[in-house]
């Protein structure tokens, strides 16, 4: 079984980084966005005609206002979007080289090059962002190394056993993976959808209640409405449908290949199915990142 500590150093600590900075990020936009809906919420408990408690609660506003006001600009400056996708980057990277390396395949295939080869390709995805040094060296464990002996082994093993291995820890657990993933996703597109929608109708109706009544005395319409605009700015940074078309797709496309897998039985047919794989794994993750606008390199 291929697990996390059977993988290079570099996918290791570029995954930690990158999952510790995309926390980061989730937290601190749910920070601004809570923010804003509860800004609202009290700037119109203020317009209640109760002298007493109307600048305690414009104070309260102004201070949670500033305090999102604080939280966007710790965002821009810390720029965990960032490191969360260039450290996707180099970990997808770094684990489809090794996958290449274990089975033997260009441009390891050559036993007298292929660890020299190997570390050249890891350095070249480390040195691609220089920048998540300091946010891998965080996690950094002293004793990592680029090439596992549990890589050494099971380049080692015959073919057989290596067509074995990558089916069910590659091919399955990836097509797996995307297949969960595209559904999580679409049961999360129509949740925020109808959340959205039901919200919106809600801010219809109470308009209409205030205008026929000529008022209510607080009107909560805004901060409705300020909360459809918080959900839907959630909903696009997450991009759901977007998610579940491609990982669809991508698990469709290793369904396939590991269908055909029991027939590659040849060195070169084994070679080309990790090709496709590899490509088909690859080109989901170079528009995940292109959708981010981050560069993808050593694929």
């Amino acid at each position: 079984m291929m697990s996390n500590d059977n993988y290079p150093g570099l996918y290791r600590y570029a995954n930690s980084a990158s999952l510790n900075a995309q926390r980061t990020y989730l937290r601190l936009h749910k920070l601004y966005l809570s923010s804003l809906v509860l800004g609202s919420a009290v700037g119109s408990s203020a317009t209640l005609e109760i002298s007493a408690l109307k600048t305690w609660l414009f104070t309260t506003m102004a201070i949670i206002l500033a305090f999102g006001l604080l939280i966007f600009w710790i965002m821009r400056a810390r720029q965990d979007d960032k490191i969360w996708f260039d450290g996707r980057a180099v970990a997808e990277s770094a684990k489809t080289a090794t996958w290449r390396f274990m089975m033997k395949v260009p441009p390891f295939h050559e036993d007298n090059k292929a660890e020299e080869r190997f570390i050249s390709q890891m350095k070249e995805i480390r040195e691609a962002r220089p920048h998540l040094g300091r946010h891998m060296a965080a996690v950094q464990d002293p004793n990592g190394l680029y090439i596992t002996d549990f890589m050494r082994e099971k380049r080692a093993d015959t073919l057989e056993d290596r067509r074995a291995f990558y089916v069910s820890d590659r091919l399955a657990n990836q097509r797996s993976w995307y297949a969960n993933k595209a559904k999580l996703n679409v049961i999360s597109s129509a949740r925020w959808f109808w959340i959205v929608a039901c919200l919106q109708i809600a801010a219809v109706v109470l308009a209409v209640i205030q205008a026929v009544s000529k008022g209510l005395g607080i009107n909560i319409v805004p901060v409705i409405t300020t909360c459809v605009a918080a959900l839907a700015a959630w909903s696009q940074m997450k991009r759901y449908d977007e998610l579940a078309q491609s990982y669809a797709l991508a698990a469709q496309e290793l369904e396939e290949l590991q269908s055909l897998s029991s027939s590659q039985t040849a060195v070169e047919d084994f070679a080309q199915l990790i090709e496709q794989a590899e490509n088909s794994i690859s080109r989901e993750h170079t528009m995940w990142c292109a959708r981010r606008d981050v560069h993808l390199t050593g694929s």
